[in-house]
């Protein structure tokens, strides 16, 4: 007897408990196993380009962490040396006001060599001032991109710095007004200023700058009460500064660290 031809819906089987079972290719539930299987392709192939796209993100974070981190190491150098600098500027107003003030009273010393006491007056009437380095900084605050860095010890450090640079400007600032408004007027009536700057500084003006035909009368100065209140005043601002200055070259040093230890890594 001739076989009949076999459909091509029943051109499949599945082997279940020893025996093989014909599918029908056409049937609804051969339609659902596809499509399930076809959805499980799509959620994989989706999940697989999710997990590569976020490896190169995170490659990519992790670049602009270690440029931003080599960026703040040189900005933080760079700060840490004009802070060096600046608290030496201090230590110098700090030794000079010592030495003015050895000098005033109702009885100036006799002979004064004036070109010392030049030098001393030109000491106070600077009033050094830091100037930071942190361009890298400033642009990752603005930019809202501060935990780009994933230390989260140097973000508390930074923020510290920023707050302890805040408290170093204000009390510089307030050393400035001092000097401008009160130190300097008081020794305008007795000290030709130009006469300081030619001596003290060798012609630290260009040298066509001639000393003035006044003379310095430093001995009635330093009879004057409020040139001893002025240069104790001057002192005394130099000190706060300089404690602020030390609170912030800590920090500084601390910073540097951690940065130090996050490119090690």
């Amino acid at each position: 007897m001739p076989t009949e031809p076999r459909s091509p819906q029943r051109n499949r089987t599945l082997r279940a408990f020893g025996r093989d079972v014909p599918v029908d290719q056409n049937s609804p539930r051969s339609d659902l196993r596809r499509l399930f299987v076809e959805g499980v392709l799509i959620v994989a192939s989706i999940l697989l380009a999710f997990g590569i796209e976020a490896w190169w993100v995170s490659r990519g974070e992790q670049a602009a962490e270690v440029e931003a981190l080599q960026h703040l190491h040189d900005e933080f150098t760079a700060t840490a040396e004009r802070l060096a600098q600046t608290g030496e500027r201090h230590e110098s107003i700090l030794r000079s006001a010592k030495r003015l003030l050895s000098m005033t009273g109702p009885t100036p010393p006799a002979n004064l060599d004036t070109l010392a006491v030049d030098s001393l007056v030109l000491d106070l009437l600077g009033a050094p001032t830091v100037e930071p380095e942190s361009v890298t900084l400033d642009a990752l605050i603005g930019a809202g991109r501060l935990d780009l860095l994933s230390s989260s010890e140097l973000r508390r450090e930074l923020a510290s710095w920023s707050s302890a640079m805040a408290d170093l400007a204000q009390e510089e600032q307030l050393a400035v007004e001092q000097m401008d408004q009160r130190f300097l007027p008081l020794i305008w009536d007795y000290v030709p200023v130009v006469t300081i700057g030619v001596t003290a500084l060798a012609g630290g003006y260009g040298g066509d700058v001639e000393p003035s035909r006044f003379p310095r009368r430093y001995g009635e100065l330093f009879q004057e009460r409020r040139f001893e209140n002025a240069v104790e005043e001057r002192m005394n601002s130099s000190r706060r500064s300089l404690r602020d200055l030390r609170r912030v070259e800590g920090i500084v040093q601390r910073i540097l660290q951690l940065i130090d230890r996050e490119l090690s890594r």
